[in-house]
């Protein structure tokens, strides 16, 4: 597994060098603005680019700029975007790459404090899967409704559909909650029959992405 580090805070991009390697991640560049992001990007073709959102000059989406270059240059360069502030709009405008979306992510710094969850996150990333941080899918789910289709699911349920829009697999799901995929993939037909969203159960890496998107436009778009 090989990974770029785009961060323009030189003592976070050297703790994420210095301990990407004990856990089996080759950190084979290094930048810290956007312009010689795209030049050591060139230069390693990483599996994964790992990109803070804000960079200078401006501090703004930089990293998001960079994303969508690398995206139509090099299709095949995983990206996970890294954001100190839980923000929709930027999940939103990440997972709007492309019309079918994969390799993507987008994580908390603060997810930083533990490197399993970033390193998790960079596999499933070089994988091809969506990772959305769950602070997002929090807030999407805790969003004001007039009329709240997610109170006909159990509590039980809110959490599996908010670890679908996360982008966990029903392998993934079942090992989160220590549960067996066939009562997993229970809960899913359910979710699915009561909110109607489509192929909730599948569990290609495809269908997995699509499912994202699908639980994510529905948290979006209640009201």
């Amino acid at each position: 597994m090989r990974v770029v580090i785009v961060e323009d805070h030189g003592w976070l991009r050297e703790a994420l060098a210095e301990a990407l390697p004990g856990r089996g991640v080759e950190v084979v560049g290094q930048a810290g603005d956007s312009t010689s992001a795209l030049a050591v990007i060139d230069r390693t073709a990483p599996d994964v680019a790992l990109l803070d959102i804000r960079l200078p000059p401006t501090f703004s989406d930089e990293g998001l700029r960079i994303a969508e270059s690398v995206r139509g240059r090099y299709p095949q360069v995983g990206l996970l975007v890294l954001s100190s502030h839980a923000e929709v709009a930027i999940a939103e405008r990440l997972v709007n790459l492309q019309d079918d979306p994969y390799a993507i992510g987008y994580l908390l710094k603060e997810r930083v404090g533990d490197l399993g969850e970033v390193v998790d996150a960079v596999h499933r990333v070089a994988a091809g899967e969506v990772v959305i941080d769950p602070s997002i899918v929090a807030r999407l789910m805790s969003r004001r409704r007039t009329v709240d289709p997610l109170e006909t699911l159990t509590p039980y349920e809110r959490r599996v559909l908010g670890l679908v829009a996360e982008g966990r697999s029903n392998l993934g799901i079942a090992r989160h909650l220590g549960i067996q995929i066939s009562t997993v993939e229970k809960h899913l037909t359910s979710i699915t029959g009561k909110l109607g969203l489509p192929q909730l159960e599948a569990q290609d890496r495809r269908t997995v992405n699509v499912r994202v998107l699908a639980a994510l436009a529905f948290l979006r778009s209640s009201t």
